[in-house]
């Protein structure tokens, strides 16, 4: 491909079949950015060889292509070459729309980055020539000066800018300001003598031009003779020649040498009538072209539409199958949730449950062993008072005897009777444990020998019972219970043994 863009200048045909081999490679490897490169080299091979319609052709499918690519600068490059080509045929008004859309994204690219001008004072160069063209002088201007974006871009030897001055000089000599235009003209053509330029014919003719307002007219049909030959020698654009061949003409007219200026002009003629025929094929071409075009457009546009919808469609069943999906995954953590905490309630339930059942048995347990300790208890106080109450008989039938033991069998008896409470409140505070702890609480008042009748009397004793295991007479054991319901506050209707029996 860059041996194509070298050799476009000197063998046309061969640099063209270069690029047409390298856009089909790129093809291939579906690079989009090579294959407009290759495109935009193809038209302008084939603008310089006069087939318009070849040249809109490849801009055309150029164009199409960059509208899917990210490359800005190819676009503008379109874009200006478009409007070079329908400037060719004097269509003025896409000329202007396709270099206020080359302008356009041009500045976006200087917007991205400051250093790139190159697209910006390109866009703003053949912008002035258009303006030029249709007499706005003053726009013209206004669009050269604007090629000076920022402090960078100077007119100085470090940056050349022949086309500048050669638009610039055009634009004097059109207004007569010929002193101006001398200067900015012959820098142009001192800038471009040793470069291949495509304007490098324009600048020659323009100091023809020049030459010929100041009636220098050696000198114009110097400058147009050399932007001829520079036409001829290059392969540049015919309807220039054909131009330049009408001012030589009229050179030769105004210095009276009418055979020349008769040749010249019937040379200019044919080489315009060529050039008009050439432009009267393209612009039925340039139909079928553009009709085809947008054919292919359209069908494109309609193919990608129902690929857009698909993919919608498509979209719209993956989101659907996302949310379903999403609520299923939610559901399922919302049933896991449940059921591990209905499970866990359960679990925690069936806990409690076992808790209340082992405590319950528990209770009972401990409820059913106080109630047979109670009873032993009651039991054992019982066979104590029998056993007492007998040795109370033997000990009267010794005395009424007269036994000598009697005295002795006394003694060891009260001792005995003495320690008989003793046993017996140990027995008991075993099984009531708490019994002492709950009376002293609620009643503090108590002397530790009522609480000895409170518990007598919670083991349901007779009185006859209580005062043989205290060793007090029947008559004390009422008055003490006396002092026990005034202590405890009870009323005459509560009854005593049930209030000490739910301690």
């Amino acid at each position: 491909m860059k041996k194509a863009v070298t050799e476009s200048k000197l063998f046309p045909d061969k640099s063209y079949h270069m690029f047409d081999v390298s856009k089909a490679y790129f093809e291939k490897k579906r690079d989009t950015v090579h294959i407009v490169h290759c495109l935009l080299g193809m038209s302008e091979i084939q603008k310089k060889k006069g087939k318009f319609s070849r040249s809109f052709d490849h801009l055309w499918q150029a164009k199409y292509l960059s509208d899917f690519s990210k490359n800005k600068a190819q676009k503008v490059r379109i874009r200006i070459d478009l409007a070079r080509l329908y400037d060719e045929f004097n269509m003025n008004e896409q000329s202007v729309l396709h270099l206020e859309e080359s302008l356009k994204i041009a500045k976006e690219i200087y917007v991205l980055d400051s250093t790139q001008v190159k697209h910006l004072i390109s866009s703003y160069m053949y912008m002035a020539v258009r303006q030029r063209k249709s007499g706005n002088h003053h726009k013209a201007m206004q669009y050269l000066d604007s090629c000076f974006i920022n402090p960078s871009v100077k007119l100085e030897k470090s940056v050349e800018m022949p086309f500048w001055d050669a638009e610039r000089g055009k634009i004097m000599q059109e207004l007569k300001q010929y002193g101006k235009a001398s200067t900015y003209l012959h820098l142009s053509r001192k800038h471009t003598l040793d470069k291949q330029a495509n304007y490098r014919p324009n600048i020659s003719m323009y100091l023809g031009d020049l030459k010929k307002d100041l009636g220098q007219k050696d000198s114009a049909l110097y400058f147009y003779n050399e932007s001829l030959s520079l036409s001829r020698d290059h392969g540049f654009r015919n309807d220039l020649e054909a131009e330049v061949l009408r001012k030589i003409a009229e050179v030769y007219s105004m210095s009276g040498e009418k055979d020349l200026a008769y040749d010249y002009l019937i040379e200019s003629t044919r080489t315009a009538d060529q050039i008009l025929q050439a432009k009267n094929q393209t612009n039925s071409e340039l139909f079928q072209i553009k009709d085809t075009y947008l054919k292919s457009i359209s069908k494109k546009d309609a193919l990608l539409e129902q690929k857009n919808i698909i993919i919608e469609k498509n979209f719209q069943i993956q989101r659907r199958l996302q949310i379903i999906m999403g609520l299923l995954v939610l559901l399922g953590i919302v049933i896991f949730i449940v059921v591990r905490t209905r499970l866990k309630l359960k679990k925690t339930v069936l806990r409690q449950k076992e808790a209340e059942l082992h405590t319950k048995l528990i209770s009972e347990r401990s409820k059913n062993e106080i109630e047979i300790k109670s009873k032993q208890l009651t039991s054992y106080a019982l066979q104590l008072i029998d056993k007492d109450s007998a040795i109370d008989e033997l000990l009267d039938m010794l005395k009424k005897e007269g036994s000598p033991r009697y005295k002795s069998l006394f003694s060891k008896y009260k001792k005995g009777s003495n320690d008989l409470w003793n046993e017996f409140n140990l027995q008991f505070t075993q099984v009531n444990s708490a019994f002492y702890d709950k009376l002293k609480e609620h009643h503090p008042s108590l002397s530790s020998t009522e609480q000895k009748h409170c518990a007598l009397i919670k083991l349901n004793l007779t009185t006859k019972d209580m005062a043989r295991i205290l060793n007090i007479e029947p008559h004390s054991v009422h008055v003490s219970r006396s002092r026990i319901r005034k202590k405890m506050g009870l009323e005459r209707s509560q009854n005593l043994e049930n209030y000490i029996s739910s301690i």
